[in-house]
């Protein structure tokens, strides 16, 4: 008897241990949520970390390669990019969802902005480009521009701008030997106005870039994730710590 109830004792005990064990889990994972999470980074702890970077991407880029979309956490990638001071912002899924519900995303990132900047949400006004729309630069960083593309803005934008160059020399409106990087930029239609990406997230188990622009990331920095879905603050502060470490050499 003696027996049964000493086992019975330390079956309690090893219980009690493992929900303590539990309880503390579940009390650090809230504690880094609410640390690292959307609605517990305030644009003040944002600022203090952008301090941190000795440079940070000038165009960040976001590849939603997955079958479900978080409009809600790639608000928050937006946001975090608006407060951490970048200027140009992409978000890329290959069949243009972001672009057929361009409103619903925008509606996302005002209420993002809500929560973060607070009275502050007025400092930081974005326009949503698509390839029929222009972005004036002179507006950045007054106003963040937030491109919205898919596969089409990709070799589809490059066959484009190659066609329109052919009929200009067929025009005699120019020489092939006037074509170069900086003309080609400029006949893109997709990206023209913003500068090449810095800096690539690419989120889902796919090992390929799934059409993303070819032309415009030549020295892009990518990062990969599984998924985007859930993602926290210092999983994104991560990936700006490690395009900060990175050295471009350009072909060196």
């Amino acid at each position: 008897m003696w027996l049964y109830r000493l086992l019975l004792g330390f079956i309690h005990f090893i219980l009690y241990i493992r929900f303590i064990i539990s309880a503390i889990a579940l009390k650090i994972q809230l504690l880094a949520t609410g640390v690292f999470g959307s609605r517990g980074t305030s644009l003040s702890e944002i600022h203090l970390h952008s301090k941190n970077f000795t440079k940070l991407p000038l165009h960040i880029s976001f590849l939603v390669l997955e079958p479900e979309i978080s409009f809600e956490d790639v608000a928050k990638l937006i946001v975090w990019s608006m407060a951490m001071g970048i200027s140009y912002i992409s978000i890329y899924d290959r069949k243009g969802v972001f672009k057929k519900k361009a409103a619903k995303l925008s509606t996302e990132v005002i209420h993002k902005q809500k929560e973060i900047f607070n009275d502050a949400k007025e400092r930081y006004t974005f326009v949503i480009r698509t390839k029929s729309t222009k972005f004036d630069q002179t507006l950045a960083p007054k106003q963040v521009c937030i491109s919205l593309l898919s596969e089409a803005d990709g070799k589809e934008d490059i066959i484009e701008a190659a066609q329109d160059f052919c009929l200009e020399i067929q025009r005699k409106e120019t020489l092939p030997k006037h074509m170069n990087e900086d003309v080609f930029d400029q006949m893109l239609k997709a990206t023209h106005g913003t500068p090449d990406t810095d800096l690539a997230l690419k989120f889902g188990n796919v090992p390929m870039l799934m059409g993303y622009l070819p032309w415009q990331t030549r020295l892009t920095e990518f990062i990969s994730y599984r998924t985007h879905h859930a993602i926290t603050f210092s999983t994104y502060l991560g990936s700006l710590r490690q395009y900060d470490r990175c050295e471009k050499r350009f072909g060196k």
